[in-house]
């Protein structure tokens, strides 16, 4: 696979949902990266306050969903996705990068993609024939917490150090925050359901 970012036309098939997670819980501990609250869920329920997961008996709330006890003020709303070619230039560079472990909410089977080619957004089709968009995607600024941790360092090292591999996860390779502002009612995303490009 190229390690250049792809550029698909509009419309076009990025690929399909092959996981998808929330974390109850931040994944830092104090600077330190930890991926452990991460948890897979069966499907999500997105609206414009963020995204819940089913995990076979309920509903576990977002830390970025604006119900989530810890996000005050309702200001702190967030979407996220990555796709797996991302993570194939992440363990090219890194060695190891298991599928998920920056934390995006919804993973797509597809080609690594550049910041351009999805800045009009992003279409999920649902396998139930629902069709809606995520807005504005920006890349996902990747940490020294984050990128310590895919260097497999006991500390985490400073910004300085670290300066071309946060540049390299920080234009869209750590993945994408996305818009869900627009989302009035919520609707449910499950593995399997297809990304296009807007």
């Amino acid at each position: 696979m190229s390690d250049q970012p792809s550029s698909p036309a509009k419309g076009e098939s990025l690929g399909r949902i092959v996981r998808l997670q929330i974390h109850p819980e931040s994944l830092k501990r104090g600077d330190a990266y930890d991926p452990s609250p991460l948890l897979t869920v069966e499907r999500g329920s997105i609206d414009a306050s963020g995204m819940l997961g089913w995990n076979g008996s309920g509903w576990a709330v977002d830390i970025h969903h604006q119900a989530h006890p810890r996000v005050k003020g309702g200001g702190h709303k967030a979407l996220s996705i990555g796709f797996v070619g991302h993570y194939d230039r992440m363990v090219e560079r890194f060695d190891e990068a298991p599928i998920g472990i920056a934390g995006e909410n919804i993973i797509v089977d597809g080609p690594a993609v550049s910041a351009d080619a999805v800045a009009a957004g992003l279409v999920i089709h649902t396998q139930d024939g629902a069709v809606f968009e995520l807005r504005a995607p920006t890349p996902a600024l990747a940490c020294p917490g984050f990128t310590s941790y895919l260097l497999k360092s006991s500390t985490v090292r400073s910004r300085d150090e670290l300066a071309e591999h946060l540049a390299f996860l920080s234009t869209g390779t750590r993945g994408f925050i996305l818009s869900v502002d627009h989302i009035d009612r919520p609707v449910e995303v499950s593995i399997g359901d297809e990304v296009f490009t807007r």
